[in-house]
């Protein structure tokens, strides 16, 4: 502390013995590098790491566990968010993945972060398809486009223009975070 003598109540100010002891204790002990390494791993969401990530997943609420989809498909164009596989050793891709595919994940730090940041977006977003974009854009960015088509008909569409991993497929389809205004339905398309 750069002055210890100021968190001394005042009735104990003049005591040489307590004020000799403060004073050692603070040139043993400087909480400058500790609150420097507190605030880069834990409270600073763009350099936590484990712990920390935990601490600010509990904040905004989602669990470093996320179902991901396990199963491997034969498909096309409409499969390239899964792992192909081919002929006479995986089924078709109808559309959507069977319940009993998925698998519960542990993210890694980078997956987490995403998942926290499409979470804390949700929990403050106002749901216009603007805002939506921005969230997108945040997400995303440098991965390629991503965007929100309004269908016009109660029901709007995430379009990608890239394919993305199979930890954001997972943090796009099953977890929940990706926002959607009341009453609407929501399609997820990738088109990269």
């Amino acid at each position: 502390m750069q002055n210890v003598g100021q968190t001394v109540l005042s009735q104990y100010a003049c005591s040489s013995s307590l004020n000799a002891l403060l004073e050692g204790w603070n040139q043993c002990f400087d909480p400058a590098q500790s609150i420097e390494n507190w605030f880069a791993s834990i409270w600073n969401i763009k350099t936590a790491q484990g712990y920390g990530l935990d601490v600010w997943g509990r904040i905004v609420g989602v669990s470093r566990v996320l179902r991901m989809a396990s199963g491997q498909y034969l498909g096309f164009a409409e499969a390239n968010d899964l792992t192909e596989q081919g002929f006479n050793t995986a089924p078709w891709y109808a559309g959507r993945v069977v319940v009993g595919d998925f698998a519960n994940c542990s993210l890694s730090d980078a997956g987490f972060r995403q998942l926290i940041y499409a979470k804390a977006l949700a929990n403050i977003t106002d749901c216009s398809v603007l805002s939506l974009n921005a969230i997108l854009r945040t997400l995303f960015a440098g991965q390629g486009d991503a965007w929100v088509e309004d269908n016009a008909n109660m029901s709007m569409t995430y379009a990608f223009g890239f394919v993305p991993t199979d930890v954001q497929v997972s943090i796009i389809e099953n977890a929940g975070v990706l926002p959607r205004p009341a009453g609407v339905a929501v399609s997820y398309s990738i088109r990269g």
